[in-house]
């Protein structure tokens, strides 16, 4: 007899996760033994709530444009951490009821904990499920330790962050293009990014500027974990401060849990901070510390600590970072669908308790490999960035890390105008800009 498929996704969005649910609903498709596929809405709590859009019924022109939708706004996504048997209990009822025989669900490493409880517990139940995971995040913290081989074990990279990467690195070159035209005034530029307690994606700046001829500066969490605050605070305006000595202006890319102070932030219901919903943000902080909000005399006045005129701007592209379609990798879209596929194959060879991974072929040329790893080797297991790939001087990344990210973000970056520095000859005396001059 025929089963039925349950898709559903959960945590933080990015902007190819729809892609993943078209590969597992074409492979469903194209395949005899399913009867209905549907999708659970917002995440796990459509299957508690018995909320279940068929799609099997949906045009098939909705279903192309899967491809093209970001986030997850299309079946819903959401936060919700199983605690209780009795959610489990509800789970397998409402698989029973509706003839499931496939469970695919798509997210991180606390997903991957989910799948794995409804997988035991179906198995225990003795309700044939086949369970799958299927990996999805941009912060890339879903997977194994770096391998001698300069790969990622367990899985090298996880669909989401290939576009992040992109979106970063196309706000870099943007950024860097106002910040020459605007240094007189804002020498500074503070820009927050993503990525909770890992540096994945602020390193994905220094794909912007392979060949570091930006006066760019990149702050990852782990390069400043457990250390003072202020000495953090001290250490990074130090550092800007030579990057200002010798260009005169400066970008600087912060990840959002480098420890800058208590920032006031939120947790969700894994204990995961939310750093977008913080009372402060460190890119704020930062740009506060910089322009000596903190230290203002006594008629209110700032007194800056940067060693050139003008002020440190900051910005927070905020979840745009995971959403925009309009940065995607087109590496990132094409393995997001093929490793959806792959999770469905899987389910319909029977193969439960499995994540679909993305592999990485060793050597020069970049190719990937599909594959499978038990779901209790991911539940509830993130990477950490690799220390070989932070600078000995804490603030950018390493070569080692471009050659690895280069190839996810798909095709190459757009190329701006850059015109020689080719001057009129001088015919009158030097002037100085009168706003310019030092008071006496």
């Amino acid at each position: 007899m025929k089963k039925n498929v349950v898709l559903a996704q959960s945590g933080g969005p990015t902007s190819v996760i729809n892609n993943s649910l078209k590969g597992a609903i074409d492979t469903f498709l194209s395949s005899d033994r399913v009867e209905k596929i549907y999708g659970s809405k917002m995440g796990i709590l459509g299957v508690l709530r018995e909320e279940l859009v068929d799609i099997s019924a949906q045009d098939r022109r909705q279903i192309e444009l899967l491809s093209q939708t970001p986030s997850a706004g299309v079946i819903g996504s959401c936060r919700y951490k199983i605690r209780s048997d009795e959610d489990l209990e509800r789970i397998v009822e409402v698989f029973r009821k509706h003839n499931v025989g496939y469970f695919l669900y798509c997210g991180g490493e606390d997903s991957m904990d989910t799948a794995n409880k409804v997988s035991r517990l179906a198995h225990e139940k003795g309700l044939e499920v086949v369970c799958v995971g299927i990996p999805k995040t941009i912060d890339n913290d879903l997977g194994g330790p770096l391998g001698p081989d300069g790969t990622f074990e367990v899985c090298d990279h996880d669909p989401g962050y290939g576009s992040v990467a992109r979106n970063i690195a196309m706000n870099v070159l943007e950024a860097n293009e106002e910040n020459k035209a605007s240094y007189t005034s804002d020498p500074v530029l503070v820009i927050g990014v993503m990525g909770r307690k890992i540096g994945f994606i602020p390193a994905a700046a220094r794909l912007a500027d392979p060949e570091r001829k930006m006066p760019l500066v990149i702050i990852l969490p782990e390069a400043f974990l457990g250390e003072d605050w202020k000495t953090n605070l001290d250490f990074i305006t130090f550092k800007i401060n030579e990057r200002l000595k010798e260009a005169r202006r400066c970008i600087v890319i912060i990840g959002e849990g480098v420890n800058v102070g208590d920032l006031g932030v939120l947790k969700d219901s894994f204990g995961h901070s939310q750093f977008s919903a913080s009372e402060k943000s460190a890119e704020q902080v930062l740009a506060n510390y910089l322009n000596g909000l903190d230290r203002k005399d006594s008629a209110g006045r700032a007194q800056s600590r940067l060693v050139v005129d003008g002020i440190a701007r900051y910005e927070k592209p905020g979840t745009r970072q995971r959403r925009e379609m309009a940065y995607v990798s087109k590496v990132d879209l094409e393995e997001a669908y093929e490793v959806g596929a792959y999770a469905a194959r899987l389910a319909l060879n029977g193969e439960t308790g499995y994540m679909a991974t993305i592999l990485r072929v060793s050597g020069d040329k970049y190719s990937v490999e599909y594959s499978k790893i038990p779901l209790d080797v991911v539940a509830n297991s993130a990477r950490i960035f690799p220390k070989d790939w932070i600078c000995t001087e804490e603030l950018d990344v390493t070569d080692d890390f471009v050659r690895w990210a280069l190839p996810l973000i798909g095709d190459p970056l757009p190329e701006f105008a850059k015109f020689d520095e080719i001057l009129a000859p001088k015919l009158c005396p030097p002037y100085e800009p009168a706003g310019f001059r030092k008071k006496q």
